[in-house]
């Protein structure tokens, strides 16, 4: 939501303080899509960074746990869950994490995985027997179940779908058959048969050359474990769990790292050819280079097939009969619903689907299409138990979007990935990083599509802030590019359309930086307080020749009179009639000069009607008195042509 927007430009005016006591060359670095700040690492190496988007990102590998470094006579990386390596030949490859030689364990952090079955390996085809490949395709297919004891543990499913045809040739130029060979060198071949933990009897394991799946009943969710983190961990000698410091006690590699000394390593002659220095010491991001190449010129835009009007609403616990009426009253025909994540599934495969099926069907009832605009995560998907934040695993939030379009296939019309990303706040209280973004934007949209091909995905609104610091807030305008920047555009791939916010503030839509035709104090010296800064936006989605759709998921002006919550004095400064004329007025110039708008969301229709917009800022938005009777708001966007 946009919000505490007096805040914002204190901020502004304190960080250009700031900047002007900073000494010469102190400005924060661009922003590094290979940088991980979850972690620490980057990827530097530009082979291992495109077999790493490639083979799934994140997702499938993890982030790097380490920087580059000879291992064993060969340059690797480690991941959390993979160890990337260049191979002889040149090209790039994982190593067996699982072989005798690294990490023969059957017992980490109290999970008791099968060891390696002799006797299942001696029914493999022998390497270089006849049809070898198609044979060994077959039996990794056979011994490896998607039913095991009565339990649908999806091994094979699992396996076969490591990674996505779209990952693997981003440019479609690709073979779809090609997919079962590059999940096998994912994997590997399976080296036990599925077995139950005898601890606990929800989870399955089954062990491969590099990795272990697990399948916990509990949630219905099977996933790799992320092994290569254990084993890093194994050589740094710390933070290891009882029982596989125990049994790693007598590894060569155990408690190597010392990086005082030469080659890092305690005990070279345990290691040949290894060299640990500086392997495991954390990195900062690099400034992006210039690019090299003139950015693509702009194509003719896709034009809209008819603007679409909607109201974000709070329908939850609210009459919704009178909240669509209001909807359909207005001539709109779309609401949208914000749905927070960490209150749906607040306990982990426990998803509270009531409340939104009431909202689904009663907006079918009344011909009313539905955007959902899913955010926050809940407490058990993140390590430091927080919402206001990604899940740790991109995946969690793709399930449950996947789930969701699922149950409302056709019901809800649309759904939008996250909010205001670039705003440290909706981004965990971290480092924001526009390319962590797009990974999450990646597998949600996949999720989604894959539940529901017709559903329209928006990516996450981003809010204007004017401000450029990685730690607080990045402004919209150089969020987006980065978007755009990071793996050469894929972020044109994963979305239907293009998530803004617009906030007009106390400035008339016609004005500028450089024009004020109302004579209202401040918000005068960014583009972000102006409607035309959706121009703004364009223009990055016309510099990098994209012609999707923008929807503009917030949008208002605001009127208030009295008291205020401190920092929204500003909203006194338009009388009703001015903002409601600017609101009328600004979507009537999007109707006629901006037709790559594909959609407006009016902030807000009903918050009114259950908060005292006197206390709270949310409501002051709302374009609906206490008593649900219609403020001169409602009545222009009702009024104006459609």
């Amino acid at each position: 939501m946009i919000r505490r927007i007096v805040w914002w430009m204190r901020l502004l005016v304190a960080l250009s303080v700031f900047a002007s006591l900073l000494p010469v060359g102190s400005a924060l670095a661009a922003e590094d899509p290979r940088f991980f700040a979850q972690t620490g690492y980057r990827i530097g190496d530009d082979q291992f960074w495109d077999y790493f988007q490639k083979r799934g990102g994140v997702r499938t590998f993890g982030y790097p746990v380490s920087r580059k470094f000879t291992f064993l006579g060969n340059e690797v990386q480690f991941f959390q869950r993979r160890i990337v390596q260049k191979m002889p030949g040149g090209g790039v490859g994982q190593l067996n994490l699982l072989d005798a030689g690294l990490m023969p364990y059957t017992s980490v952090n109290g999970a008791v995985i099968p060891g390696t079955d002799a006797d299942l390996l001696k029914t493999s085809p022998a390497v270089g027997s006849p049809e070898y490949a198609a044979a060994i395709l077959a039996w990794v297919r056979m011994n490896t179940p998607n039913a095991f004891d009565g339990k649908p543990v999806n091994f094979y499913g699992s396996y076969a779908n490591t990674v996505l045809f779209g990952e693997a040739y981003p440019d479609g130029r690709g073979d779809p058959n090609w997919m079962v060979g590059i999940n096998l060198e994912m994997w590997g071949v399976p080296t036990s048969r599925p077995a139950a933990d005898p601890n606990n009897s929800n989870f399955v394991y089954q062990r491969f050359q590099r990795g272990v799946m697990h399948y916990d009943r509990s949630t219905g969710l099977t996933q790799g474990l992320l092994l290569a983190d254990y084993l890093k961990q194994i050589i740094l000698g710390t933070s290891l769990p009882p029982d596989l410091a125990g049994a790693a006690r007598t590894s060569p590699y155990f408690g190597q790292y010392n990086n005082a000394k030469p080659g890092g390593l305690n005990r070279p002659e345990q290691l040949p050819n290894t060299n640990l220095k500086d392997a495991f010491e954390k990195e900062g991001a690099v400034a992006a280079p210039a690019p090299s190449q003139p950015a693509p010129q702009p194509s003719v835009p896709t034009r809209t097939t008819g603007l679409r009007y909607g109201f974000q609403a709070h329908m939850y616990f609210q009459n919704q009969t009178q909240i669509l009426n209001m909807v359909k009253g207005a001539g709109f025909n779309w609401v949208k619903q914000q749905i927070r994540w960490a209150d749906v599934e607040q306990n982990r495969g426990q998803i509270d689907w009531g409340p939104l099926d009431g909202m689904v069907n009663n907006a079918a009832a009344h011909g009313v299409n539905v955007m959902f605009s899913v955010v926050t995560s809940p407490r058990w998907s993140r390590a430091d138990g927080h919402t206001d934040g990604p899940p740790d695993n991109y995946n969690d939030l793709a399930s449950f979007l996947g789930q969701m379009a699922a149950r409302y296939r056709g019901r809800v019309q649309a759904y939008e990935v996250w909010n205001e990303q670039n705003l440290s706040r909706e981004w965990g209280g971290g480092r924001i990083n526009a390319g962590a973004y797009v990974e999450l934007l990646k597998v949600s949209y996949t999720a989604i599509k894959s539940a529901d091909p017709n559903a329209v995905v928006i990516s996450g609104a981003l809010t204007p802030t004017g401000v450029n610091d990685v730690n607080i807030a990045i402004d919209d305008k150089a969020f987006l590019d980065q978007m755009y920047q990071y793996q050469g555009g894929v972020f044109k791939q994963y979305a239907d359309a293009v998530g803004s916010h617009m906030a007009g503030y106390n400035n008339a839509p016609e004005d500028w930086v450089d024009r004020n035709t109302v004579g209202t104090p401040g918000f005068k010296g960014h583009g972000s307080f102006y409607f035309r800064r959706i121009d703004d936006l364009y223009e990055v989605m016309r510099k990098y020749g994209d012609n999707r759709q923008m929807w503009i998921t917030e949008y208002h002006w605001a009127a208030a009179t009295g008291q205020v919550p401190a920092g929204y004095e500003w909203t006194r400064d338009l009388s009703e009639d001015q903002a409601a004329d600017f609101l009328a007025r600004s979507i009537q110039s999007i109707r006629s000069d901006r037709s790559w708008v594909g959609a407006v969301f009016i902030w807000n229709l009903n918050f009114r009607t259950f908060q005292d917009y006197h206390k709270n800022e949310t409501a002051i938005f709302g374009v609906l008195n206490p008593d649900w009777s219609p403020r001169q708001l409602y009545i222009r966007l009702r009024d104006m042509p459609k």
